[in-house]
């Protein structure tokens, strides 16, 4: 496929993912969920649950298409998302990880406690749509989420990666409850929210520290699980914007991982080609300049045989039921478009945007 085609492609798949993401399909409707983000869909194609941290990420994406892709519809998928937050944040409340619709899996462990991770995405979210000018910054959201934040931080300085809400509870060893590098990219997201609140000098001062910790390793950092790997790739490149360099080898390492087809795997010890894993190398390839490669193009052309024609994206596809899923499609839009937009020469947003 010559170049030309290929940009052509990458901008008609992002174009259905754009679709279907704007259609309605992938935010609740009515009911107390109304306006949140579903995180994935079950085998009927029904949305299992609300997802904070994918509710944050939807309000991060629309900021970054803003603009070009119909207004009006945009602040009505932002403020309805806006408001759901406010009331998950109400009288002292803090948003389950997961709100599971219909019944069903309430005993969720996940449900035990509330991360860093989730709230700091949804903080994110809040600042960046506003930012783009699709909604007023809600305030008492904002200041509710910051102060739940900083109380993550222990008597050490350091960012704990999970607060317990039920006493008892025991949270198995999971690279989202054990935290690590991976927090970067919350930590960066809470320092950013600075433009718009006032952060307590205690939590910036442990998100400054966080990143600055991780940049000696940079580019020999262990890869172990993929998808948090690049997540601390995406942190540093807004945290440490003078560590390009390193980062992109970081990048190129998960990068040469991937086969022949450019299906990259879970983990170096996982075969498990995960579709958000695609999306986010080659988003931190195109952010440090690195993109240019016939392997990068090849992950490109992975990525959109993978979305359908309704402009769905599953999670995996070496399964027999391909469920749709929401961050991936949202990590793919942006990835696919910036690729376009970077082959024709045109300036990519700044590492910020990077959803």
């Amino acid at each position: 496929m010559n170049a030309a085609l290929l940009i052509d492609q990458a901008d008609a798949t992002a174009a259905r993912l754009r679709q279907w993401l704007l259609s309605g399909s992938v935010q609740c409707g009515d009911g107390a969920q109304a306006g949140g983000i579903f995180g994935a869909f079950d085998a009927k194609g029904g949305a299992r649950y609300v997802y904070p941290e994918i509710t944050g990420y939807y309000l991060h994406w629309l900021g970054d298409v803003a603009g070009s892709h119909g207004e009006a519809r945009l602040q009505q998928h932002a403020q309805a998302a806006a408001d759901w937050a406010g009331r998950a944040l109400a009288s002292g409340q803090v948003p389950a990880t997961r709100s599971y619709l219909g019944g069903g899996d309430g005993d969720d462990w996940r449900n035990h406690a509330v991360f860093f991770f989730d709230l700091a995405m949804l903080l994110r979210g809040l600042c960046a749509a506003s930012e783009a000018g699709l909604i007023a910054l809600p305030g008492f959201a904002v200041a509710r989420l910051v102060e739940e934040l900083a109380a993550f931080v222990d008597s050490d300085g350091r960012i704990r990666a999970a607060r317990l809400l039920h006493a008892g509870h025991v949270l198995p060893e999971r690279w989202s409850t054990l935290g690590g590098p991976f927090e970067v990219k919350a930590s960066s997201r809470v320092e950013l929210a600075a433009r718009h609140h006032c952060v307590p000098e205690t939590l910036a001062a442990a998100c400054r520290e966080l990143a600055a910790s991780y940049r000696p390793q940079i580019a020999t950092l262990p890869l172990q699980m993929l998808h948090p790997t690049l997540y601390f790739a995406e942190g540093m490149l807004v945290a440490a914007a003078d560590c390009r360099e390193p980062i992109a080898t970081l990048a190129q390492r998960c990068l040469a991982l991937a086969d022949a087809q450019g299906n990259l795997p879970e983990a170096e010890d996982s075969p498990v080609p995960r579709s958000d894993i695609l999306a986010q190398t080659l988003r931190v390839l195109l952010l440090t300049g690195t993109a240019d490669s016939a392997a990068a193009e090849t992950l490109v052309r992975n990525l959109c045989q993978r979305v359908d024609a309704a402009g769905q994206l599953p999670f995996r596809v070496d399964t027999p039921e391909r469920l749709p899923n929401v961050w991936c499609a949202m990590f793919a839009e942006q990835a696919l478009r910036w690729f376009a937009q970077a082959r024709r020469g045109e300036a990519l947003p700044a590492a910020e945007w990077l959803v």
